[in-house]
Parts: structure tokens; sequence; C-alpha cells
């Protein structure tokens, strides 16, 4: 199978989870989806299938030094291993926002879509706006300086 096709069908693979997320991230069945951890197990291992064959196909040349990950991660498969990190974390980092959203009661659907974008951007917005729902509750903890 061509890595194109790999690619296809890694986006394929979150798109019912996204679009549960966006559409109705207060249902049952995204609290359900959010609380699973299939869909994260499976990238992890593909991720880790595609690392072990990116390093595998370049003879364990090259390093964790810049040089050595922009070498791997141009490569057809060390693209792909990079895009399933981005969709597992991105993903993780969604379901998070609609389970901890729900408990704080706190609106989702603009940090999942920027989760989903730009990653950080979003869990960034959403770290903040958690801290200031737990600030308004008076439930902050040591743990939660944003």
């Amino acid at each position: 199978m061509s890595t194109a096709r790999v690619f296809q069908l890694l986006n394929l693979l979150v798109l019912p989870w996204w679009a549960l997320f966006l559409a109705a991230p207060r249902s049952r069945f995204a609290g359900r989806a959010a609380s699973h951890s299939a869909i994260f197990l499976a990238l992890c291992l593909l991720y880790a299938a595609l690392l072990a064959g990116t390093v595998a196909a370049r003879g364990g040349e090259g390093g964790l030094d810049f040089d050595g990950l922009r070498a791997a991660l141009g490569t057809p498969r060390g693209f792909l291993a990079g895009w399933t990190h981005y969709l597992a974390f991105d993903l993780f980092v969604g379901a998070w926002i609609v389970r901890e959203s729900g408990r704080l009661e706190v609106e989702p659907r603009p940090f999942l879509f920027f989760t989903l974008v730009a990653g950080p951007i979003g869990l960034g917005g959403f770290l903040f706006r958690r801290w200031l729902r737990l600030r308004t509750l008076g439930q902050l903890g040591e743990s939660d300086l944003i």
C-alpha cells in the first residue's frame, strides 16, 4: 500500500471521532468515545511500527540531532510516523477536552476546532479557559497553575 494511501486512511480513521466531538461534544456517545482508549492504542501501535520502519530503512544512521531527525522525517515513512504522532496526540487532547469540558460545563467546540487544525493553540486556549473556570469555582489547586 502506498504511503499516500496510508495517509488518507489515517485521516479517515480519526475523522469519526473528530466529527462526533465537534458536532455533539456533550452527547453520551462523545463521552463514551472520549473515554475509550482503543483508537489511541491503535494509533500508538501504528506509530511504533512506522517509526521502527523508518529507523530500519535508514540502517540506524542519523540520530536525534536536527539533521538526523530532518532526514528521517523527510522520507515518506518518516512523514507518516510524524503525522501519526500528530493524529494520536491531537485526538487524545481532543478527547480530554471533551471529558474535562463536560465536567466543568465549558463550551468545548472552539478549543476542539483549534486542537484539530493547530493542536497546541487549541490546548493552550482550553488550558486557559479551564483555569478561568476553576478559579471561578474556587477549585484551583497547586497543580492548576494554568
